[in-house]
């Protein structure tokens, strides 16, 4: 004889089983789906620092030529960056370029260069504020 299951029991089910049955596994395939996108989406989008900017040459040749790099970022970066106070120098026999950054806008400006230039080309420093 079948035995009958008392009221209580019969619908226990909780909301993450009843969202599960409900959407069946096609729903689910797509829901994940979904969640990845919608994460890589996240994690890789970002506002442009220097609208239009692209650096015009390569992480090689700004290894070796660290003097045009400073130059570079005088000269096309910074300044579209007015909200931040940053300068760049090379130290004699120095293998980086050394970016001082306002303790304010640390993060935010060097992630900015970092957008357009390889990070084993500087060193960051903390500068005061202003």
């Amino acid at each position: 004889m079948d035995e009958k299951k008392p009221p209580e029991q019969q619908n226990n089910l909780t909301a993450g089983q009843a969202f599960v049955k409900t959407i069946r596994p096609a729903g689910m395939a797509l829901f994940l789906i979904l969640a990845v996108l919608v994460t890589w989406i996240c994690l890789t989008s970002g506002r442009d620092p220097v609208p239009g900017y692209a650096a015009p040459q390569t992480t090689e040749y700004y290894a070796e030529h660290l003097g045009e790099l400073a130059e570079e970022l005088e000269t096309n970066v910074f300044p579209a960056l007015p909200d931040y106070t940053m300068s760049a120098a090379v130290e004699d026999g120095a293998s980086t370029v050394t970016v001082t950054i306002d303790s304010e806008h640390f993060v935010a400006g060097r992630g900015a260069i970092l957008r357009y230039f390889d990070e084993s080309l500087f060193s960051f420093e903390r500068g005061g504020t202003e």
